[in-house]
C-alpha cells in the first residue's frame, strides 16, 4: 500500500467513484501489475467519505467486498493457468522476483492462512493468490480464506473509516496522518519478521559449519549464485564446511561443485548427499565415498509402489501441475517430488506450505515401510532412507570425524519447524541458524566469517 503524498486521496476517490474503487481493489488484490496501487488507503478514504454522504455505505461495502474476492480469484486462476511462466521471468518494470520471494516467505510462515494475513501486507497481498494458483492450493480452501480476508480487509478498513468519520467532525482533515498510520500498521508483520531474523546473529565461533543446500545455499534444484559461492570460499579458509542435503551426489556434481569455480582447499569440504546416507571426501584428485548406507533394487521398487498407492488413496495430486518425473530412485534414497523434479521454486512454495498434503502421504506410507525413515523435505518432496539414516546421523559422523562436539558446530538450514527436514539435527545439540533462502544465507555467512576471523578458528580436519 504505497503512500503517495502528492495525491489528494479525498479528491481522487471522489473522482474515480464506485467504478474506480472497484477497479483499484480488484487489481491490487490479484493482478500482478497492481501491486503498487494504494488499496488500503483508498478503502479508508472511501469509508470516511461515506460517513459524509459522498458514498452510500450499503452500496460501498458489498462493492468493495466483491472487488477484493474477485481480484483474488483472478489472481488464483491466473496462477493456475500461466503463473509458473510469469514467475520464471527475469525482472521487468512491472515484475520483480523479490516480490515473489517476499510472498513465498509469508507462505512458509503462515501456510494456507497466508491468503488471509496477506491482505494486510502491501505487495504480498497481490502475489499471494497467484502463488496459491501456481501451487495448486485446493480452491475451496483458497476461497474460504479469500472471503475471510476480504471481509476483514476491504470491509473492515472501510467501516473503520466510516465510523471514524461519524465520530470526528471533518475527519477528512486528518486523512494524511491516518493513511500514514495504515501504511505503518500494514508493514508491522514484515518488520517483526525482519527483527526476528536479525536476532539470529552468530554469537560464538564454530569449529565447523554445515549447510543445507536447497532453499539455503541455492534455490531448489538450482546452482548457488556467485555471491553465495564467493562467501563460501572465504568461510572455507577459516573452518571446515559440510553440505548436507537430500540431493544426490550426481546433482552436487552437476549444480553445486562446478559453481566453485576458483581454487579452494577441497580437503576442508565435506559432501553428505541423500540426506547423509552417503559421505564424500576429496582424496588425491577425486571425490571418494567414505560410507554408503544403501538398500536394494527390490526395496526401491517397493517404496515407489507404496507411494503410488498412497497418492491414489489420498488424491493429493488431483489437479496439481507436473513438471518432470515424480520419483528419483537411488540405492541410498528414494525421493518423491510432488510437482515433478523440474517445477519452479515459486510453484513449490505454494503447493503444500503447511505440509498437510505430505503429512497425509506420510501417515499412510510409514506403516508400510518398516526399516525405513520417511522425511518430509524441501517444499514438495518426501525422502526415504534406511532407518536411522538422516541429517542427525550425518552431524554425529562429521563431529566424530573432526574430533569436536556437535555443540561446537553450526547447522544452517531453512526448515527447523517441528516436522521440518532440518529439525532432526536439533537433538544432537548442534547450534542452528534458520534462513529464509539464499539471500539471507549470504548475510549469515558474512556473520560467521566475521566471528571466525576474530577468533582465528583453525579446527582439526
Amino acid at each position: 500500500m504505497p503512500f503517495l503524498p502528492e495525491i489528494d486521496l479525498t479528491a481522487l476517490v471522489q473522482f474515480i467513484g464506485y467504478p474506480g474503487l472497484f477497479t483499484v481493489i480488484f487489481l491490487e488484490s490479484g493482478v500482478f501489475f497492481g501491486f503498487f496501487l494504494p488499496g488500503g488507503s483508498l478503502l479508508f478514504t472511501a469509508g470516511i467519505l461515506a460517513s459524509a454522504g459522498v458514498f452510500n455505505i450499503w452500496i460501498l461495502i458489498p462493492l468493495l467486498f466483491s472487488a477484493a474476492v474477485l481480484g483474488d480469484n483472478a489472481g488464483y486462476w491466473f496462477g493456475a493457468k500461466v503463473g509458473h511462466t510469469l514467475f520464471s521471468r527475469e525482472d521487468s518494470r512491472f515484475f520483480k522476483r523479490k516480490h515473489v520471494q517476499q510472498t513465498r516467505t509469508f507462505f512458509e510462515k503462515y501456510g494456507t492462512r497466508t491468503i488471509l494475513f496477506a491482505r494486510f501486507v502491501p505487495i504480498v497481498r497481490t502475489f499471494a493468490p497467484i502463488l496459491a494458483g501456481v501451487g495448486g492450493m485446493k480452491y475451496p480452501l483458497f476461497l474460504r480464506y479469500n472471503a475471510l480476508g476480504a471481509l476483514f480487509w476491504a470491509v473492515g478498513v472501510s467501516l473503520a473509516g466510516f465510523f471514524l468519520g461519524r465520530a470526528i467532525p471533518d475527519a477528512e482533515k486528518y486523512l494524511p496522518v491516518v493513511v500514514v498510520l495504515i501504511v505503518i500498521t500494514s508493514c508491522i508483520p514484515l518488520f517483526l519478521e525482519w527483527r526476528k531474523q536479525r536476532k539470529k546473529a552468530v554469537k560464538s565461533s564454530p569449529r565447523a559449519v554445515i549447510f543445507d543446500l536447497d532453499n539455503t545455499l541455492a534455490e531448489s534444484f538450482e546452482a548457488p549464485k556467485p555471491e553465495v559461492v564467493e562467501r563460501l570460499h572465504k568461510l572455507l579458509k577459516l573452518v571446515p564446511i559440510a553440505i548436507m542435503t537430500g540431493a544426490s551426489f550426481e546433482r552436487l556434481q552437476k549444480n553445486f561443485l562446478p559453481a566453485l569455480t576458483r581454487d579452494f582447499d577441497a580437503t576442508r569440504l565435506y559432501l553428505f548427499p541423500d540426506t547423509a546416507a552417503q559421505c564424500y571426501l576429496w582424496k588425491g584428485e577425486k571425490w571418494t565415498s567414505v560410507y554408503k548406507q544403501a538398500f536394494g533394487e527390490d526395496q526401491q521398487k517397493k517404496i515407489v509402489q507404496v507411494f503410488e498407492r498412497a497418492i491414489a488413496e489420498t488424491g493429493v495430486l488431483e489437479g496439481a501441475p507436473q513438471w518432470g518425473e515424480h520419483f528419483l530412485a537411488r540405492d541410498t534414497q528414494v525421493t518423491f517430488a510432488a510437482l515433478g523434479i523440474d517445477a519452479s521454486a515459486y510453484a513449490k512454495a505454494a503447493w503444500d506450505p503447511d505440509r498437510t498434503k505430505r503429512e497425509k502421504l506420510k501417515k499412510i506410507i510409514e506403516p508400510q515401510l518398516p526399516g525405513f525413515d520417511v522425511h518430509i523435505s524441501a517444499r514438495t518432496a518426501i525422502d526415504i532412507t534406511r532407518k536411522g539414516i538422516d541429517k542427525a546421523y550425518g552431524v554425529r559422523w562429521f563431529a566424530k570425524h573432526l574430533g569436536v562436539a556437535p555443540q561446537d558446530m553450526i547447522f544452517v538450514g531453512d526448515d527447523f519447524s517441528p516436522s521440518g527436514n532440518d529439525a532432526v539435527v536439533i537433538p544432537t545439540g548442534i547450534q542452528t541458524l534458520s534462513t529464509s533462502g539464499p539471500e539471507e544465507t549470504e548475510t549469515l555467512i558474512d556473520e560467521l566469517q566475521a566471528v571466525c576471523s576474530k577468533a582465528g578458528t583453525t579446527p582439526r580436519v
